[in-house]
């Protein structure tokens, strides 16, 4: 730590009265409370004090992490950003700093809140940013750092960021994907990704094996055969249309329930939207995420499936009922690579 961290750090931890008893009330408990049982997240808080008392940042950081995770309190964060601090974390922990200081203005701490918020600014020289700049219009392009989706208020402004590697990836429909992995090095002042316009994704080429193969043409002098026998018997295509139609409307509710399960987890994590810990505001982004993908497929497969029973019911009516004798259709499920569920429809008439 230099010279000028240490003298800002001095105000707190050897400052006046004041600044004693806000200390004690962020790192310790009174006698009483020690004296109860202790819970689990008070145990694991211990611990974690420990281990920074010895110097054992990279150890205590994940005792304070499962500590704030069963209770989410001021003391905590405190000692979980001051943690990260000494790890190198600066982003993290100026971020937890700041939601620690929210936290203590809510419950009346005026003392507390000047407290974290001193120890916010102390670390803005040494944060590193990152800037992603994107110069493709498409509004359906969508870009992610290390699967965390950016909205567009975040692209093109610069982002405070940890030290490491972080993996950016742009999409669009038709577009081929781009990737690219930065390194944000420590001390770094802001690192500017550019995302090129998308190009085209071309449609793989047909393999021979693909090509209808030329039906051979019968010999003049070889007399005709018998036309295929025809009966009268159910109307596949009415039936095999139906049936896709059940498939897709079953696959639209599955998605259905897919999506409430998603959007109600997203909204019971940290419901006040105070304090949210950085592992939250993360987990709360992936499952809005994998909710907007599951109504997607629940629009459409309750939509295609409406649409394929109406159809059915029309040709069942109107449709002629006389078929070829070798008419047959199959119907089989099929799960695509990223766990959507559809169905395929073979037949013959």
């Amino acid at each position: 730590m230099s010279r000028s961290d240490a003298m800002s750090l001095r105000p707190f931890y050897f400052g006046s009265a004041l600044g004693a008893l806000v200390c004690t009330a962020l790192l310790g408990l009174s006698p009483a409370a020690r004296a109860e049982e202790e819970s689990p997240a008070r145990t694991l808080f211990k611990e974690g004090r420990a281990l920074a008392a010895e110097g054992k940042y990279a150890e205590a950081c994940p005792k304070f992490e499962a500590s704030l995770r069963l209770d989410v309190g001021v003391g905590t964060q405190f000692n979980l950003a001051d943690c990260w601090e000494h790890v190198g974390r600066a982003a993290s922990a100026q971020k937890l700093f700041l939601g620690a200081a929210a936290s203590a203005k809510a419950s009346g701490q005026p003392d507390r809140e000047q407290v974290l918020r001193d120890r916010a600014a102390a670390l803005e020289p040494r944060i590193s940013k990152l800037v992603i700049e994107v110069s493709d219009n498409n509004p359906k392009l969508t870009v992610k750092r290390d699967q965390l989706p950016l909205g567009p208020d975040e692209l093109g402004k610069a982002i405070t960021v940890d030290p490491g590697s972080y993996e950016i990836v742009a999409k669009a429909p038709g577009k081929k994907a781009w990737k690219k992995t930065v390194e944000v090095a420590a001390g770094t002042t802001v690192v500017t990704v550019e995302v090129p316009a998308l190009e085209d994704d071309a449609p793989e080429p047909a393999s021979t094996s693909d090509k209808p193969k030329a039906k051979a043409k019968p010999s003049p002098d070889a007399p005709a055969g018998p036309a295929a026998p025809l009966h009268s018997g159910p109307n596949y295509r009415a039936l095999g249309l139906g049936a896709f139609g059940v498939v897709s409307l079953a696959t639209g509710t599955f998605f259905g329930v897919r999506y409430k399960n998603a959007n109600d987890d997203a909204k019971a994590i940290c419901p006040e939207n105070k304090g949210c810990t950085l592992s939250q505001i993360t987990k709360h982004d992936q499952l809005v995420d994998r909710a907007i993908t599951a109504r997607s497929w629940m629009y459409l497969g309750v939509g295609v499936g409406t649409f394929a029973v109406g159809g059915a019911i029309a040709l069942y009516v109107l449709g002629n009922t006389t078929e070829p004798a070798h008419a047959s259709i199959h119907a089989f499920p099929s799960v695509g690579e990223h766990g959507e569920v559809g169905a395929n429809v073979v037949g013959a008439f």
